[in-house]
């Protein structure tokens, strides 16, 4: 018998049981021979913050609202200090924190080939050097997710988990292959995570069903589908839990509706959308009493000319409505916003700090980000379209290379810095929810 171990490696928040480990699981215990091949499971990066920053499990599952803020912005400090040190050892080709420890944990199941799970690229520091200490002992290793790039070298890195099932088992024909995958997400012990009750993430479609956002790399150009619904109910039924967390990038309203349906009573989730004019009251009446309780929306920014050019298929006449709608019918909303979108003014940035303060009995946190350009989106393509002169990239040891770039015209990305630190005041006072729920996004489906 052959030994499966999949990891989800450090670094990224502790607050869910990881997705894409969970799928993988399932997928290849519908499709192994329990006789020939032992899977198992290990999420490093909740193994990582036990065992630096365990006290804050505690205090995170035992929180006040009041101190929230205060808990989460020490535990921010804490763990970004830990991990840039760490990264930066393992640039420097030295030892990092727990490398000993964690090959333990990894070894203790004695696996013949090791898959990671890369989402993020924080994800990839860890995953470098586990891959060669792994090599080292004569394991086989493969990597893939979405954020891996080819400074690693694993023996393969795949792209999906129909290449994951050929490289462990090569004699699987595609047509044998069963895509009926169902979740189970009590292979974890989930009271171990930096949360009071578990949230369970749920991915309902493979990607982004309108892939038209020019900043937008997410979706990959991928195929878009939709798994099955009876499948997602049962993964929900399955998981035993209240709240969920569906991941998705974007979901449409017909897909939002069919979910509500499927939504047992007493559930409660959370979803990202667009903020369009066919969402309307009635729809989102239809999905608060389903369990919707928090929507995370792309709202991005208050200027039409900006909406437009980003190709975000939405205006800030709609925006304005959705968001009224969705707080009316007991709705909570969060916003994300991007500044410094390439050709955009000073005048335009005040916009969307306006619109913000003029629909702020409506908002209740904003995440606030600065754009950034990035390989494989349409701005990236044809950024000359955009106003932008000059791409240039700075090769990096572990990551790709850092992008910046320089404008013909519009705010330079220093400008945007400063501008964003003389509003922080403005958007801490909008917010209802703790500000570092940011950091946690799970945490604010908690909050009654």
């Amino acid at each position: 018998m052959k030994n499966i171990l999949l990891i989800y490696p450090p670094f990224c928040t502790p607050a869910c049981p990881p997705y894409s480990l969970t799928y993988l699981y399932a997928f290849l215990r519908d499709n192994l021979s329990v006789v020939k091949f032992n899977i198992s499971v290990i999420d490093l990066n909740l193994f990582f913050h036990e065992q630096k920053f365990n006290k804050y499990r505690s205090l995170f599952q035992n929180v006040e609202i009041e101190k929230y803020d205060e808990i989460s912005k020490e535990f921010k400090i804490e763990t970004s200090k830990i991990y840039r040190e760490n990264n930066k050892k393992i640039v420097n080709n030295k030892k990092p924190d727990l490398l000993n420890e964690i090959l333990d944990e990894i070894l203790k199941s004695k696996p013949d080939t090791v898959a990671f799970s890369v989402v993020y690229s924080s994800q990839m520091f860890y995953t470098k050097v586990l891959v060669e200490e792994l090599k080292k002992k004569g394991i086989k290793t493969i990597v893939g997710g979405p954020a891996v790039n080819d400074l690693i070298h694993p023996d393969l890195i795949l792209k999906n988990e129909i290449e994951l099932l050929n490289a462990i088992d090569p004699n699987i024909k595609h047509d044998d292959v069963n895509c009926d995958t169902v979740l189970d997400f009590n292979i974890w012990n989930l009271d171990d995570y930096f949360i009071s009750t578990p949230v369970i993430p749920i991915r309902t479609t493979s990607t982004c069903y309108y892939q038209k956002c020019v900043f937008c790399s997410h979706h990959n150009n991928g195929t878009y589908f939709e798994t099955p619904l009876v499948n997602i109910k049962k993964s929900i039924i399955k998981s035993k839990q209240k709240y969920f967390f569906f991941t998705d990038d974007l979901i449409s309203k017909k897909r939002l509706l069919d979910i509500a349906a499927i939504m047992p009573k007493g559930s409660k989730w959370m979803c990202q959308l667009k903020p369009t004019i066919d969402l309307d009251k009635e729809t989102l009446v239809i999905l608060q009493k389903s369990g919707l309780k928090n929507i995370i929306w792309g709202l991005e920014s208050g200027s039409d000319r900006v909406l437009k050019l980003m190709k975000k298929g939405t205006n800030t006449v709609d925006i304005k409505q959705v968001l009224g709608d969705s707080h009316s019918v007991g709705i909570k909303n969060i916003v994300y916003i991007m500044f410094g979108f390439p050709s955009e003014t000073a005048d335009e940035f005040k916009e969307t700090i306006d619109f913000l303060k003029e629909n702020d009995k409506n908002i209740d946190l904003i995440s606030t980000s600065i754009f950034g350009l990035q390989k494989g989106t349409h701005i990236y393509e044809n950024y000359k379209d955009y106003g932008i002169t000059k791409i240039i990239e700075q090769k990096r040891t572990v990551l790709e290379p850092k992008i910046s770039y320089e404008v013909e015209n519009g705010l330079s990305t220093k400008d945007v810095q400063k501008l964003r630190k003389k509003i922080q005041k403005t958007i801490e006072k909008i917010n209802k929810f703790p500000k570092n729920m940011n950091f946690f996004r799970e945490h604010m489906l908690l909050i009654e």
